[in-house]
């Protein structure tokens, strides 16, 4: 994505804080922008006005950045990349904010390079997840999930998904079919790609909430009691992104 072409909404319109980013932005060639830290003038902005890259504080005038990004997974698929600035740098706050799908998070004092190199690759990140294609959107959907990328489950969660959108049929035929086509390209043996993939859902599960894993897969907190067995969530996986990739169309709707 040029930067010249993307947009930045910053959640905040004070001269101390909101303008002051958007004219530090606008100087490096970016398209930024204020709103008011209220979470409707927020949501009214992002599902009407469409920025790339969204900016602000963890802590809005009627709500916070995690609650936000939560309720706008209810309403658009086309989510922006989100930027959380804080005033204060905490880990364990820092893990809340990543798990609720901001792709990234800045302590003050704000560096406004380190910023406007952030701004350009979650904007990157954020064109790839509402793209249509599947590889992308198969790769994102694994990371929001919590599974490393080192793990060879993870690797082998990604074929079995693709392959799975190829022909869906090897959902029919997992144990057998599906497990064989991965083995055969790992050089290794079915038993080993169903253990490496259950290695890899249990990480999955120590490491996100329920909620969180609810939210990314599109199903109902209370279906995730147990975590489901390797055939139940790569068949998540896959109708997951089969819907993502067959929505034409995205009902906006404009908060009165």
């Amino acid at each position: 994505m040029n930067q010249t072409q993307i947009k930045v909404l910053i959640c905040d319109n004070t001269a101390e804080n909101g303008t002051t980013i958007a004219s530090a932005l606008k100087d490096r060639g970016f398209i930024a922008y204020t709103r008011s830290n209220t979470k409707k003038a927020i949501i009214n902005s992002i599902l009407l006005e469409a920025p790339d890259v969204v900016i602000g504080y963890l802590t809005l005038s009627d709500t916070d950045i995690v609650a936000l990004i939560s309720e706008l997974h209810g309403m658009t698929a086309c989510l922006p990349a989100f930027i959380v600035l804080s005033e204060l740098h905490n880990s364990f706050i820092e893990n809340q904010v990543m798990r609720s799908g901001a792709s990234y998070f800045m302590s003050e004092p704000i560096d406004f390079n380190e910023l406007a190199e952030a701004v350009v690759a979650v904007s990157k990140r954020s064109a790839a997840k509402n793209s249509n294609n599947p590889e992308l959107l198969v790769t994102e959907m694994i990371k929001k999930l919590c599974i490393p990328p080192n793990l060879k489950g993870y690797r082998y969660i990604r074929t079995c998904v693709l392959e799975c959108l190829r022909d869906r049929t090897l959902l029919d035929n997992i144990t057998k079919g599906l497990y064989g086509l991965i083995a055969e390209k790992n050089r290794t043996t079915p038993a080993r790609v169903e253990r490496a993939i259950r290695n890899a859902i249990e990480t999955a599960w120590e490491r996100a909430d329920r909620k969180s894993i609810a939210l990314v897969l599109g199903y109902d907190y209370c279906y995730f009691s147990v975590r489901p067995t390797n055939s139940e969530f790569i068949a998540m996986l896959v109708d997951q992104i089969r819907l993502q990739i067959s929505s034409s169309y995205i009902d906006r709707p404009i908060i009165a």
